[in-house]
């Protein structure tokens, strides 16, 4: 994985950490001042660029699959994470709301359809 795509995973990462912990631990509302159609929309750009950036670099297929992965194993960790923690989200983002899972089943079906077009090209 190359230096800058690496840093660029970090990045996201941590400015999904944020975000998502900002959602679900309104208490941090005294440290950063955001408001939720602001914090709504940041996820939004944050998951966005880093779909497209991947898709639009010529890179290789399995770091590609590979940040894939890591990304959405990440963010379920997170939620559930959260969730445990106490942590109750104010956007809706629950591990009881089926449009989470529709998004999770959505990507497993995409890593998987890479994945058998990386052995097909292997």
């Amino acid at each position: 994985m190359k230096k800058s795509n690496f840093a660029q995973m970090l990045l996201v990462l941590l400015a999904m950490t944020v975000l998502l912990a900002y959602d679900f631990f309104p208490t941090f509302n005294n440290l950063i001042s955001i408001s939720k159609p602001l914090l709504i929309t940041l996820i939004i750009i944050i998951v966005l660029v880093s779909i497209f950036s991947n898709r639009i670099q010529k890179e290789d297929s399995k770091e590609i699959l590979r940040y894939q992965i890591i990304t959405l194993l990440y963010l379920f960790m997170l939620i559930v994470s959260f969730t445990i923690l106490g942590g109750t989200s104010q956007v809706g983002i629950t591990l009881r709301n089926p449009v989470l899972w529709i998004v999770i089943v959505l990507s497993v079906f995409e890593i998987f359809q890479q994945k058998k077009k990386l052995k097909l090209e292997t």
